[in-house]
């Protein structure tokens, strides 16, 4: 009976000071988060397109499965898929200042991919807002 009732203290305990801690970091998470640009970590399809027909050099990286890659992919890009990137390093460019890309069927695989490159060291990673869904929708050409 008493594990129980120490059990319940302590749950109480932490419910009356995390709630507290929360509010305290809720005015710099917002200063934080409300201060960081629109385009922060993404480029727009239109801009990758833009970039890549003056000829920048970009490092477009398409975290789909294979078979997403087949159908239709972005001129150029490297297929390694989110669930192989570890493996796949390789294929990756040395310089850690180049120039990425990377594009998935929405954006939620390359924000893993963009994230993973940033705790990796490369400094120049952009995740392309909306995907291939997105690159489609704005008409630009696919590679099949």
């Amino acid at each position: 009976m008493r594990r129980h009732l120490w059990s319940l203290a302590v749950v109480l305990a932490f419910a009356l000071v995390i709630p507290a801690a929360a509010a305290d970091l809720q005015a710099p998470i917002h200063t934080f988060l409300s201060a960081l640009p629109a385009d922060f970590e993404t480029m727009i399809c239109k801009t990758l397109a833009t970039k890549q027909d003056i000829g920048e050099n970009i490092f477009v990286l398409d975290a789909r499965e294979p078979d997403e890659f087949t159908a239709g992919h972005i001129e150029g890009a490297v297929n390694i898929p989110i669930r192989t990137l570890a493996q796949n390093l390789d294929k990756l460019p040395q310089d850690k200042a180049a120039s990425i890309a990377v594009v998935c069927k929405s954006g939620i695989r390359a924000a893993y991919g963009t994230m993973t490159l940033k705790l990796l060291g490369y400094t120049n990673v952009k995740d392309v807002a909306g995907g291939m869904l997105a690159w489609e929708k704005d008409g630009l050409p696919l590679k099949k």
